[in-house]
């Protein structure tokens, strides 16, 4: 299977290391699920479903059997396979000036084909239809690539987009983000901003559009030190914008700053379908791409990837920061189920109320998190089994939870009232001067067990 996935050396072709390509040539074969189907809404999302309940996390693809068109989905669902390209997460501030400069190309696989006036259609796209209760057909993939109109910073970040006409498509900026703001500095210039979007490229640029990156830096530069190089890139057909140069879609054009239009409702990641919408109306004016270009999608509402791609790099940069101001930090999770409003500590206080300071710090650095549960080191923060327990077990409830009422969040949680949410600490770490102690058998043994149940077929009585 792995050979249908990448662009091998032996079919003459070189894979490029910034490319979408470059990442599935790092695939083993069983990571990779290919469907030879026609496209189907909802069809895809079931899969990934399916298969996200059954624990399994490939990456799947769908294959046209008579045209050959493909779709790949699941891309960002599991952390070691993330891992194998990216770079410098953690020290990423002290590497950037390596990586400070573009390399600008006159031309690049993205724009081997271009369509402009009649033959541009976004229509023609193999855009799904996602759940029954989407207004439309959504691009979920997009790397949404702007400038500030004052700087000229280049921007990533993640908008839905559904499709209108064949040149014409609504688009949300409800996370109040850059574009947010980009996009009032154009309304007070009297002036469309530019977008170019940007679909199936290398992880770097996607975990980059998900990462909080702060204002005085151009995104370019974090995506390239992820990467480990210098980004290449090449001008917009039709945008002052500069593109990945080895993307498998660019989509350019501009958010009018004159019309509104109605948007939505959109499953989101709450696992709740919403009309919550900027309104926003996007005009498409060029669409470019690869010859054999791979459509890349991202299964929207609940499912793990659509959670893992901004959560991969969050809990890493959200650990070290914690870890320089209070050394006792030890981990940190942000479980599927609490959909980037839970995280789960891991801490081994030296002092009366330093658990409580990590928490108050990790709510001030993420404005998404309403609830923290802090546990001991020695409590597994990916076995929920387990916090659960050290909850029941460490924690007294008048004396180890604290609540914080009206406090900004996220406006995708359909709980919060007028963007604001109560937090909610629990510290269910041991008491300093805890005394019981926890049961547990020695790890030989529990290894002679594993090797001795491998070798039983059936567990009936005998």
């Amino acid at each position: 299977m792995k050979e249908d996935l990448r662009n091998t050396k032996e079919k003459g072709h070189k894979v490029e290391e910034q490319s979408l390509r470059f990442f599935l040539d790092k695939l083993e074969d069983n990571e990779h699920l290919l469907f030879n189907i026609q496209r189907e809404d909802y069809l895809l999302s079931a899969i990934v479903y399916e298969l996200e309940s059954k624990g399994k996390f490939p990456i799947v693809e769908f294959r046209h059997p008579s045209t050959g068109e493909r779709t790949i989905a699941n891309v960002f669902a599991n952390r070691d396979t993330i891992k194998k390209c990216i770079f410098n997460i953690v020290d990423t501030e002290e590497k950037i000036e390596e990586f400070n400069q573009l390399d600008v190309e006159d031309d690049g696989p993205v724009q081997e084909l271009i369509f402009k006036g009649e033959d541009l259609n976004i229509l023609d796209l193999p855009i799904y239809k996602h759940f029954p209760g989407d207004a439309g057909r959504y691009i979920t993939s997009g790397i949404v690539i702007a400038k500030d109109p004052d700087t000229g910073r280049h921007n990533f970040s993640f908008h839905r987009m559904q499709l209108k006409d064949r040149n014409k498509m609504g688009i949300s900026l409800h996370s109040r983000g850059d574009l947010w703001r980009y996009y009032n500095r154009s309304k007070e210039l009297n002036k469309n901003l530019e977008i170019a979007v940007v679909i199936g490229t290398h992880p770097a640029y996607y975990i980059t559009g998900a990462t909080k990156i702060p204002q005085n830096y151009d995104d370019y530069s974090w995506a390239s030190t992820y990467m480990n190089q210098n980004a290449k890139v090449v001008k917009g057909k039709t945008v002052d914008i500069y593109v990945p140069a080895q993307a498998e879609y660019v989509i350019e054009g501009y958010i009018s700053v004159d019309e509104l239009e109605d948007e939505g409702p959109f499953a989101e990641y709450t696992g709740y379908g919403t009309d919550h919408s900027t309104r926003n109306v996007f005009y498409v004016t060029c669409i470019t791409k690869r010859e054999d270009a791979i459509y890349q999608d991202l299964v929207p509402g609940f499912a793990w990837e659509h959670l893992l791609l901004s959560q991969f790099t969050k809990e890493i940069i959200l650990l070290d920061k914690l870890k320089k101001e209070i050394p006792e930090v030890m981990g940190l999770s942000m479980p599927k189920n609490g959909c980037h409003f839970h995280a789960y500590m891991a801490i081994d206080p030296k002092a009366e109320g330093q658990v409580k300071q990590a928490m108050m710090l990790l709510f001030g650095l993420d404005p998404y998190l309403k609830l923290i549960i802090a546990v001991n080191s020695d409590i597994d923060i990916y076995d929920e089994e387990e916090v659960i327990w050290s909850m029941a077990t460490r924690m007294q409830a008048d004396r180890d939870v604290f609540i914080v009422p009206k406090v900004i969040c996220n406006s995708l949680d359909p709980s919060s009232i007028n963007g604001m949410s109560a937090k909610m600490g629990i510290d269910a770490t041991k008491a300093l001067d805890w005394k019981a102690t926890k049961i547990r058998l020695p790890e030989d043994l529990l290894e002679e067990a594993r090797k001795m149940l491998d070798g039983e077929k059936n567990f009936g009585i005998h």
